[in-house]
């Protein structure tokens, strides 16, 4: 018995394309569909769920830091500086889930 590689349903013979996942099942289907028989790993897969909030959180903890900072500037300053330092967050987060992931694959 034939078994999906993707979703582990068994599979009739005749099936080039998985029912329920739409996974294609021979190498002649995958080239037809253009793709590749490789899994694309993708960003941080490697790592739990929870590990993705990073980013979020220090983010969060940027804009608020940046807001206090920003108290009593003027409103100029008070409009620029806590967007820009939640963007600054969210990418320094993401730099530290990429080492993080980079760490735990090796």
């Amino acid at each position: 018995m034939k078994f999906c590689p993707n979703c582990k349903i068994s599979l009739d013979k005749t099936w080039e394309i998985c029912p329920t996942c739409s996974q294609a099942l021979s190498p002649q289907t995958i080239k037809q569909a253009g793709g590749t028989d490789q899994k694309v790993k993708t960003f941080a897969s490697n790592l739990p769920w929870y590990f993705h909030l990073i980013p979020v959180v220090i983010a969060m903890v940027a804009i608020i830091i940046a807001d206090y900072v920003s108290k009593d500037s003027p409103a100029f300053v008070k409009l620029i500086f806590p967007p820009a330092s939640l963007i600054l967050g969210g990418f320094i987060g993401l730099l530290i889930l990429k080492g993080i992931s980079d760490n735990l694959k090796n």
